[in-house]
């Protein structure tokens, strides 16, 4: 099925609300727009493709075995992994919509614990990886819609963080790649990136998990990011980083203001603490 017929097809299915009652095949609709998920057109990326399967998804119109295997072909080396590395061109497109779909899998899977360990730890490992890998870190880009690949990934970190199988070592990890984007040197973010970040911390933190150590040690490590140890940065890459950092931290602090439930009180001290250095 081309680009031009999947649009048509979603378009008809959007005008009756998303319905899947009169799709012959949904599953095999589903493999098709998974071709189609890195499309350059917003429309059919964004508002149809998107939004067909994070509505199917919720309304679990897929058996168990087909979310699963939704789910591996997301995240593997055509999806994911395509074209990583790569700045300013539209692979990034398929990538971000990619790690996109998690979300809506791994909520259904609480809901339905049809994921075993093995499931989550492949989410894992590629998650991370990938966030250590993307360099497309542009937010909106004109005619071409929302790439937004930091946001789109950190929004998977919340939800894989939730798993029954995320123990103290995979919650450190899944920090340890969020941090890699906050300290990106190559942009300063403007697109509510920081927010997005800042609530998949909140979510690794409520896990209750993590001490004081790992904390100040995650805290201490995005400031020493704003230090150009190495002499091999320049003074716009060093800016930058220090730019997304602080309005990190300042987001983060905002955001679990109110939390009482220990660590949160840590983390405020810790957060306010790397502020006032500043």
């Amino acid at each position: 099925m081309d680009a031009t017929e999947l649009k048509e097809q979603l378009q008809l299915i959007q005008s009756k609300n998303f319905a899947a009652d009169e799709v012959e095949h949904p599953y095999e609709l589903a493999l098709h727009m998974l071709q189609h998920i890195g499309s350059t057109d917003p429309v059919l990326r964004d508002e149809l493709i998107y939004v067909t399967f994070a509505t199917w998804i919720g309304q679990g119109i897929f058996s168990e075995e087909q979310l699963r295997v939704l789910l591996h072909k997301a995240m593997d080396d055509q999806h994911l992994f395509y074209g990583i590395g790569e700045k300013g061109t539209d692979s990034v497109f398929t990538r971000a919509f990619s790690v996109l779909l998690l979300p809506p899998i791994l909520n259904m899977d609480r809901q339905r614990k049809f994921l075993i360990k093995a499931d989550i730890e492949a989410i894992h490992h590629r998650l991370t990886t990938y966030l250590k890998e993307e360099k497309d870190v542009r937010g909106y880009v004109d005619e071409k819609g929302w790439a937004h690949a930091p946001a789109h990934a950190s929004d998977a970190v919340e939800d894989l963080a939730q798993s029954r199988y995320m123990d103290e070592t995979a919650l450190r990890e899944l920090l340890d790649s969020l941090a890699v984007q906050i300290t990106e040197s190559t942009a300063v973010y403007i697109h509510d990136e920081d927010q997005r970040i800042a609530q998949a911390v909140v979510t690794i933190v409520r896990r209750r998990l993590l001490n004081r150590s790992d904390l100040a040690a995650w805290i201490a490590a995005l400031e020493q990011a704003c230090i150009d140890q190495t002499g091999k940065r320049s003074y716009v890459e060093i800016s930058r980083i220090s730019m997304n950092v602080r309005v990190f931290l300042q987001t983060l602090y905002l955001v679990i203001r109110k939390e009482e439930q220990d660590p949160f009180p840590i983390v405020r001290e810790l957060v306010l603490g790397a502020l006032e250095k500043e």
